[in-house]
C-alpha cells in the first residue's frame, strides 16, 4: 500500500491506493516486497543513473524478449525472518515468493547482491538448461565480481546485468567500463556462451597476449594497460596522415567550449585534444567519468546535472515520509526541485520481537509503482553464485 502526493491545481492532494490482495501477501511473507518489477535497491548502492540504465535495459528485454528479470539488493539476507541457511536458498525462496518470469516457460532471472554477507547469486527459473548455469558463472566470476571486491556495487551490478542479457540473447557482452577508471575487468568483450572469447580487435597481437596472459588475477591490471593503450596510442591525422600529439590539460582549453570546460572543471568529462602539428587539424576525444554521478542537464546538454535528495521526515509504521530531490546543473545553473512521498514501513511477521521488519524504501527512484511477474518457479538447480 503506498501514498502518493499528487500536485492537482497547485493544491497537494494525498491520493491512496493499493492492492489489497498484495498488501495481504507481503504481510505474511518474510521475504521483501518487489515495489518494482526491474530494481529494488534496499541496500541502497546502485545510483541514481546506473538504476534508471537498469531498468530500461531489463524493460526492453522483457518487451522484446518477453523474459523478466529483476535486480534485488539487501544488506543481508539474515536480516529477513526466514529459515533459509543459504543465499542459495534465500534466493530460490523469494524467486518463488515473487513468481519471477512466465508461468509456464519458467524463464525468469533474479539477480541478488547481498553486501554484507558478500555474496551473490544469478537464480534461474525451472525452464533454463544445465549449459545456462556455466553461462552464467562465468558472469559472476570474471565480470560481476571483480567490481564488487572494490566496492563498486553500481557498475558491477549494471554491467552484470547487461552480461546475463546479452548471456541469454546469445549475444557477445561488451563492457561500458573502459573509462570508469580503474575497477576494470579483463574482458572488454566477451562471448558470455563461451569462455575464451575475448576480443582483441583494436589491440595489436603482441599487447593481446600480454593481456591474456595476466589471467584471472591480474584482471583488474589487465583492463587498466587495456585502457591507458587505447587513450594514449599513437594516433595519425585523418586530413594528412602525420602523427598527432595530445595537449596537455592547460592547451587543449583554447579548443573546447565553456560547456566542456566545466566538465573537465567537475571531473564529469575529460576530454583529450589530439592536434596535428602539420595541417592544425584537431580532434576532440571524451572520456566519461562514470565515478562521477552526473548526468546530462536536457537544458544545456552538458555533463553537468547532479541529483541529490535528502529525507525531509522519515516513514514510520503508522506515517508515510518525505524525501526531497534537487537537480542542479553545473553549467547554466538550472534547478529543480520536487518531493516524493516515502511508503510506510511494512511489518512482515506478527511477532512482536522479530527483527525482520521491512521498508518498501523510497519509491522516489522506481518508475514503475509495483511489480507485476508472471507467476514463475525456479526448482534451485539453475544458476550461479559467487562471494567475494
Amino acid at each position: 500500500m503506498k501514498l502518493y502526493r499528487v500536485l492537482v491545481g497547485g493544491t497537494a492532494v494525498l491520493l491512496l491506493w493499493g492492492l489489497l490482495s498484495a498488501a495481504v501477501v507481503s504481510a505474511q511473507s518474510p521475504y521483501p516486497l518487489a515495489i518494482d518489477q526491474y530494481v529494488n535497491d534496499y541496500a541502497e548502492v546502485i545510483d541514481v543513473n546506473d538504476e534508471e540504465e537498469i531498468r530500461s535495459l531489463l524493460a526492453e528485454f522483457e518487451t522484446s524478449d518477453g523474459v523478466q528479470m529483476t535486480v534485488l539488493t539487501v544488506l543481508s539476507f539474515r536480516d529477513y525472518n526466514t529459515e533459509d541457511m543459504t543465499l542459495e536458498q534465500f534466493a530460490t525462496n523469494l524467486f518463488n515468493d515473487w513468481g519471477i518470469g512466465d508461468a509456464d516457460r519458467n524463464d525468469g532471472v533474479l539477480l541478488l547482491v547481498a553486501v554484507e554477507d558478500r555474496e551473490l547469486r544469478i537464480e534461474l527459473g525451472a525452464g533454463y538448461g544445465s549449459e545456462d548455469n556455466g553461462r552464467m558463472q562465468r558472469i559472476v566470476d570474471q565480470i560481476i565480481i571483480p567490481y564488487l571486491r572494490e566496492d563498486n556495487y553500481s557498475l558491477g551490478i549494471y554491467e552484470g546485468s547487461r552480461a546475463v542479457v546479452a548471456g541469454l540473447r546469445g549475444e557477445v557482452y561488451e563492457s561500458l567500463a573502459e573509462t570508469r577508471g580503474n575497477n576494470v575487468p579483463l574482458q572488454t568483450a566477451v562471448e558470455v556462451g563461451e569462455p575464451t572469447a575475448v576480443s582483441r580487435s583494436n589491440v595489436s597481437e603482441n599487447f593481446g597476449l600480454i593481456l591474456l596472459g595476466l589471467g584471472a588475477a591480474g584482471a583488474p591490471l589487465g583492463g587498466v594497460l587495456f585502457y591507458r593503450y587505447r587513450r594514449y596510442k599513437t594516433r595519425l591525422c585523418a586530413n594528412c596522415q602525420s602523427k598527432m600529439i595530445r595537449l596537455d590539460e592547460q592547451a587543449d582549453n583554447t579548443y573546447l567550449d565553456k560547456g566542456q570546460i566545466t566538465e573537465e572543471g567537475i571531473s564529469s568529462i575529460d576530454y583529450d585534444v589530439w592536434l596535428c602539428q602539420n595541417c592544425e587539424q584537431y580532434e576532440i576525444i571524451p572520456y566519461k567519468n562514470w565515478l562521477k554521478q552526473y548526468s546530462k542537464c536536457h537544458k544545456c546538454g552538458y555533463q553537468t546535472l547532479i541529483h541529490s535528495s535528502t529525507v525531509v521526515y522519515s516513514a514510520t509504521y503508522t506515517s508515510t515520509g518525505l524525501r526531497r530531490h534537487r537537480d542542479y546543473c553545473s553549467h547554466c545553473r538550472y534547478e529543480h526541485v520536487r518531493e516524493s512521498t516515502i511508503p510506510m514501513l511494512v511489518r512482515t511477521d506478527d511477532d512482536d520481537n522479530s527483527s525482520s521488519w521491512s521498508s518498501s524504501s523510497s519509491s522516489s527512484r522506481s518508475s514503475s509503482s509495483g511489480s507485476s511477474f508472471g507467476g514463475g518457479s525456479s526448482s534451485g538447480s539453475g544458476g550461479a553464485s559467487g562471494k567475494w
